[in-house]
């Protein structure tokens, strides 16, 4: 490669050498970083050093440690509008000469896929399946007043949210104090699972809202088998049994109890 193709050689005539930082004089020559100073190469302006002198720019050097030699993007011309990211390496993005340009000649270190590794490493993608939630058995509190208060948090959302069972009702004619709310649940082989919050007047009888709860949870009339409504019992699900339905339906359950609508059992309908 030319040197003079990169640099410029300094204007002294003793000198000439070839200078790839050459520094342009108030007296509109280029000198070498020995020559520069006016005294050392006879400057022949009389009006001193021009305070609008300015070097000729710097190239950029090939950053391998013992190369003198610009980078490609030092020796492009000025006047050429070009970046210099584009002239550096593409995978480590520094800036060499021209036969160190290649990866293989440089010792690359690939700052892209390190940079993608690190990424990778200490933020993964979440997995593509989404992990199943572990149910985990919660007991109940025995501390009456906690219990109380938990079931009171519990009456205050049901009311808010729950439908009256009997369409003939409404929220705004009877009282808050004289409903029932529970959670009425659906199981009977054959159907979905299903939920819902109703309430009730406390002077229903169980007969009547077994109807009720049936119809609300969408159980065809076609439907021959005798059903029953059971209290689920959270301490003991096992001494569940039917609730009688010649009694009222506040009588034998609470406020924001879980009722559920099931087939009677064989020993009840005998």
């Amino acid at each position: 490669m030319d040197h003079d193709a990169v640099g410029l050689r300094c204007d002294l005539t003793s000198c000439h050498d070839v200078d790839f930082l050459p520094i342009k004089c108030h007296c509109n020559k280029v000198f070498c970083r020995f020559h520069i100073s006016p005294d050392k190469h006879i400057c022949v302006s009389s009006d001193g050093p021009s305070k609008e002198c300015t070097p000729v720019a710097k190239r950029q050097r090939c950053v391998v440690g013992n190369c003198d030699k610009p980078s490609l993007g030092g020796a492009i011309s000025q006047e050429v509008d070009i970046q210099t990211s584009s002239t550096g390496c593409p995978k480590c993005l520094l800036s060499f000469c021209i036969d160190h340009r290649h990866p293989d000649l440089h010792s690359c270190t690939d700052e892209q896929k390190d940079a993608q590794h690190i990424l990778t490493r200490h933020f993964s993608n979440p997995p593509s399946h989404t992990p199943v939630a572990v149910r985990r058995s919660v007991k109940p509190p025995t501390d009456p007043k906690k219990l109380a208060q938990i079931q009171k948090v519990t009456l205050m959302k049901m009311r808010h949210s729950a439908t009256a069972g009997d369409p003939r009702d409404k929220s705004s004619t009877v009282p808050a104090n004289e409903r029932l709310h529970i959670k009425a649940r659906l199981k009977v082989t054959g159907m979905p699972v299903q939920e819902r919050l109703i309430w009730f007047r406390k002077s229903v009888v169980t007969g009547r809202a077994l109807d009720l709860i049936s119809a609300n949870l969408g159980i065809p009339s076609s439907y021959q088998a005798p059903l029953c409504l059971i209290e689920e019992s959270v301490s003991d699900p096992s001494s569940c049994s039917p609730l009688q339905n010649d009694l009222l339906l506040s009588e034998q359950v609470e406020d924001t109890c879980t009722v559920i609508l099931s087939a009677l059992p064989h020993s009840q309908s005998d």
